[in-house]
């Protein structure tokens, strides 16, 4: 037998022990999840809180985490194979299926969803009245038809009726962009008009299971052009945190990650397309007009991704960096001035609102829910916490409320947001939260304008580790850390040159320990420490799922300057399925 041969048996028989592996792997994952999807039933809407098996549910996620690391390393080491890659992808479609037919664990984001596509399949829009507005509103004094045919909804349908009384936040209008609710609407078309609140959530999921399985498929494409191995999709494909938040929870977010990740498809096609030796010699004038439509199909399609969530907006000046130097700065006023019209169109009804007529006051301000947002929250936070918590005064603090690890003076966290009240008009209880949102945001454009530079038009692996690590720090940097955020950067993780990064898809459920703990320790202190339940774990708990992992990404980064690259992503040969 030659040696060829005996290398194709041996190729042959390392798919084979690969494949069996992965199923057995698949058959344990498809039971822990259909566990969690049982136990969900006991976290219903209505369901006493200290009754909810919150430990039971995270430690069931902590094994299918462990399945899913050994289900990467299997697939790190496995010869590329076609068997190989339909099991990754057909058992990801069953991981989804399974907990589909599963209520919300402590998520409540999905009713807000479910109301905004009933208001705008009735004609209204979203950001026109808040929830409460409805809900308090009376069908015979209203004097308005908007308002009336909502009303009317919440009269007639008892399964709207408590979609309603669910919404999270009532009095604030919808804070969801354009592109998430034309979804919201779509799958407000496709449900039964009598149909139950169960069914309603269920189809709400669905479509976004669908995104969420597109997305996986668009991983695949991106893979193959950057010549690697697409068995690497089980990274995305069987990551326990998309069964949790897309499958479970029903967050928007895997629309936008579709598009964003289709914009970034888009641009590497681009790239590739024009680096081909036909492109180097003299350009024809329907090529160029090809170039152009192209440049300007990529600005609509992260215009559409912005419109679904605004996080893609800091995309754009790595997108435009990388085809500027590609093409020459000129060209780049084509994708700039598409994605700007296009975002600004898309983006308007969140931000104008219909005026009033005389006597009336029943129009919220569309843009409230956003600014709100964007002015207030903070959850699961690390980096910003560290700040912030370094600006506020503890003047009128009780011990339980100020955090273990402020340094910062008393007399210049005072002095701070003494000037900047003054400077800025701004009331003294938020300029901590103003000045946090300023340091992180300056520190953020620094990163992303270091990685932008560093991306090289040339290589399209090094152009998705951008992508990837522009939206992980945009994450790492936010006030709002929820564990569903960071799947904004999932399907670029397989492209990430640290293996730590890994480990933050797991790290971040840690998140829903901070309800168990508000539950049982709602009023008294948690292991001798001055903290309650919630700032027990802002002020340690997020310590434990942070710092650790900060510390392995800095040793990694500095062994890697010193040529040890032993916390790296295995480099990968051969040639894609």
């Amino acid at each position: 037998m030659t040696g060829e041969s005996m290398g194709v048996l041996s190729r042959q028989s390392g798919s084979k022990a690969s494949v069996g592996a992965l199923t057995i792997l698949a058959v344990l994952s498809t039971c822990l999840y259909g566990s969690i999807s049982l136990l969900s039933w006991r976290f219903d809407f209505g369901s006493v809180a200290t009754d909810r098996p919150i430990i039971g549910v995270l430690c069931l996620f902590a094994v299918a985490f462990a399945a899913y690391l050994v289900a990467i390393r299997i697939a790190w080491r496995a010869p590329e194979s076609r068997p190989t890659l339909k099991l990754l992808i057909a058992t990801a479609i069953v991981f989804r299926v399974v907990m589909l037919f599963s209520l919300p664990i402590q998520e409540v984001d999905i009713y807000r969803y479910l109301w905004d596509g009933t208001v705008s399949t009735a004609g209204v829009s979203p950001f026109r009245f808040s929830p409460e507005q409805v809900s308090s509103a009376d069908l015979a004094t209203t004097g308005d038809a908007s308002l009336e045919r909502l009303v009317a909804l919440r009269d007639h349908h008892p399964a709207l009726a408590e979609i309603l009384r669910r919404v999270h936040f009532p009095d604030l209008p919808t804070i969801y962009p354009p592109t998430s609710q034309a979804v919201f609407a779509a799958a407000s078309l496709t449900t039964p008009g009598e149909a139950s609140l169960l069914t309603r959530l269920f189809i709400m999921k669905a479509w976004f299971i669908g995104f969420d399985i597109a997305t996986l498929f668009v991983v695949i494409a991106l893979l193959r052009l950057c010549k690697k191995p697409a068995s690497l999709c089980v990274i995305y494909a069987w990551c326990p945190l998309l069964m949790k938040e897309v499958a479970n929870s029903g967050h928007l977010d895997a629309v936008a990650v579709f598009v964003t990740t289709l914009a970034v498809y888009f641009v590497v096609r681009f790239l590739l397309w024009h680096r081909l030796p036909s492109c180097d010699e003299e350009k024809t004038a329907n090529w160029k007009l090809a170039r152009l439509i192209y440049l300007g199909l990529i600005g609509v399609v992260l215009a559409l991704a912005v419109g679904a969530k605004l996080y893609p907006v800091v995309l754009a000046p790595l997108f435009l960096f990388v085809i500027a130097k590609t093409c020459g700065w000129r060209i780049v006023l084509v994708p700039t001035t598409v994605f700007a019209v296009s975002t600004v169109v898309l983006l308007s009804s969140m931000f104008v609102g219909e005026k009033a007529s005389p006597g009336k006051q029943l129009h919220s301000d569309p843009s409230r829910g956003v600014v709100t947002f964007l002015r207030r929250w903070e959850m699961n936070d690390y980096l910003f916490l560290l700040v912030i918590e370094n600006l506020k005064p503890t003047a009128g603090r009780g011990a339980h409320e100020i955090a273990w690890f402020t340094v910062v003076p008393e007399s210049g966290r005072q002095a701070v947001v003494n000037l900047v009240s003054s400077q800025f008009d701004i009331a003294a209880p938020e300029v901590p939260f103003f000045v946090a949102r300023a340091l992180t945001a300056a520190l953020f454009i620094i990163v992303a304008m270091v990685i932008a530079w560093r991306t090289a038009s040339d290589d399209i692996s090094r152009f998705c580790e951008g992508v990837f690590l522009t939206l992980a720090w945009f994450w790492l940097l936010c006030p709002t850390q929820n564990p569903w955020y960071w799947t904004w950067a999932l399907p670029l993780l397989p492209f990430a040159r640290s293996r730590v990064w890994l480990a933050v898809s797991g790290l971040v459920l840690v998140y829903y320990l901070r309800f168990w703990l508000s539950y049982h320790f709602a009023e008294s202190a948690v292991l001798g420490t001055p903290y309650t339940g919630a700032a027990f774990y802002d002020f340690v708990v997020t310590w434990i799922e942070f710092a650790p992992w900060f510390v392995l990404l800095t040793v990694g980064f500095v062994s890697r300057k010193q040529t040890s690259k032993w916390l790296d992503m295995p480099q990968y040969e051969g040639r894609t399925v």
